[in-house]
């Protein structure tokens, strides 16, 4: 295995099987990395899948293929979205993460193989978006830093709806959103942190739409105190998240936090009810969107915001339940879809050479 090591300001913790092709690119990647020293590799390192024409590489049996590119009309891709038979995918064009512009992002429709159908506008800086099972509205959030901005889209029609948000009390924005157990919810990103650094402030709060308004209930502080479930036992931990950032689901009615640079993934049980309990896994490195395969086939859908491109992933075959997840540029080791062990934390890339994946779904065949 890799050994531990450095990165930057922040002291990042890596692990992947020393004997996949990936292992020793990441080793090449780390010893370059403030001088590093390289971490030994026990065995013969067996062949990759060929690099294809963008740049990646991913391990035997994983096919990747173009969906879809950016424009001069719409780039920088985020969320992607499933809904009736169509991909949508924001993109945040060139606009301020804390609405301090005027400026707008652009959500596009797609047939499944890759055709545009039609275009839709929303104010600043969209980072979250979700499809409401129920009435088929895009919910999109944007300005995740500051000022936060909310929209439904009604993708029959056009018609684009704004919503306000009260004056944010952990003084930042607003990231992803999920539709979960009849419920809705939204991750509180970029928190303000307290005189002691820490921040007691909603992380995860459930939201409902009204009379143009957005009205919040917490769910989940930013200090709360949780279940470690990677110790032996498994221990008490008290979080001090400073990066709440994607919402999924484990499939088993569970919600899901990606709180991106605490490194960690964050299971709330029973969300939003009497019955509701936290646990965490640390993963040692800033993650984005992370999905759990609801199928053993099917394809992973991943935008890269920085190549402006987003590609279909696929593999010969899945264990129902696994779990996928992508590491920014920001992350420790940066660029890489990768399969995280529950029991462990571990990761292990399956396909690397993103500059920066953002958005992530898994569509089931």
């Amino acid at each position: 295995m890799l050994s531990e090591k450095s990165f930057g300001k922040r002291r990042k913790t890596f692990v992947v099987p020393a004997s996949s092709f990936l292992a020793l690119v990441l080793i090449f990647l780390l010893v370059g990395c403030g001088g590093a020293t390289q971490a030994p590799v026990t065995n013969q390192t067996p062949n990759a899948t060929p690099t294809n024409d963008h740049g990646l590489a991913a391990l035997p049996g994983y096919q990747i293929s173009l969906f879809a590119s950016s424009t001069s009309a719409y780039n920088n891709p985020d969320a992607v979205v499933l809904d009736n038979g169509h991909i949508f995918i924001d993109y945040q064009n060139t606009s301020a993460k804390d609405c301090t512009d005027n400026n707008s992002s652009t959500v596009v429709e797609y047939t499944m193989d890759g055709k545009v159908v039609k275009t839709f506008s929303v104010p600043g800086h969209s980072d979250g978006m979700r499809a409401d099972p129920a009435t088929h509205l895009l919910w999109t959030t944007s300005c995740e830093d500051g000022n936060p901005k909310m929209a439904t889209i009604d993708t029959t029609s056009g018609v684009v709806t704004p919503y306000t948000f009260a004056k944010t009390p952990h003084g930042g924005g607003y990231d992803d959103v999920y539709f979960l157990n009849g419920m809705t919810f939204i991750a509180a990103s970029n928190p303000t942190l307290d005189k002691n650094n820490k921040n007691p402030y909603p992380a995860v709060d459930q939201i409902t739409l009204s009379n143009g308004q957005a009205v919040l209930k917490p769910i989940l502080l930013g200090n709360a105190t949780v279940t470690n479930t990677t110790t032996t036992p498994p221990s008490q931990l008290t979080l001090n998240l400073t990066d709440p950032d994607s919402l999924s689901t484990d499939g088993k009615g569970n919600l899901i936090l990606v709180a991106q640079a605490d490194d960690q993934l964050i299971t709330i049980s029973n969300p939003g009810t009497a019955q509701q309990s936290v646990s965490t896994i640390p993963v040692g490195t800033q993650l984005d969107d992370t999905v759990w395969t609801t199928s053993t086939h099917g394809r992973l859908l991943v935008a890269d915001g920085h190549t402006g491109l987003t590609f279909w992933m696929q593999a010969p075959q899945y264990t129902q339940g696994s779990i996928f997840t992508e590491a920014p540029s920001d992350s420790g080791v940066a660029g890489f879809v990768g399969l995280v062990d529950p029991a462990t934390g571990i990761i292990t890339p399956v396909v690397i050479g993103l500059l920066h994946p953002t958005g992530m779904i898994f569509v089931p065949a």
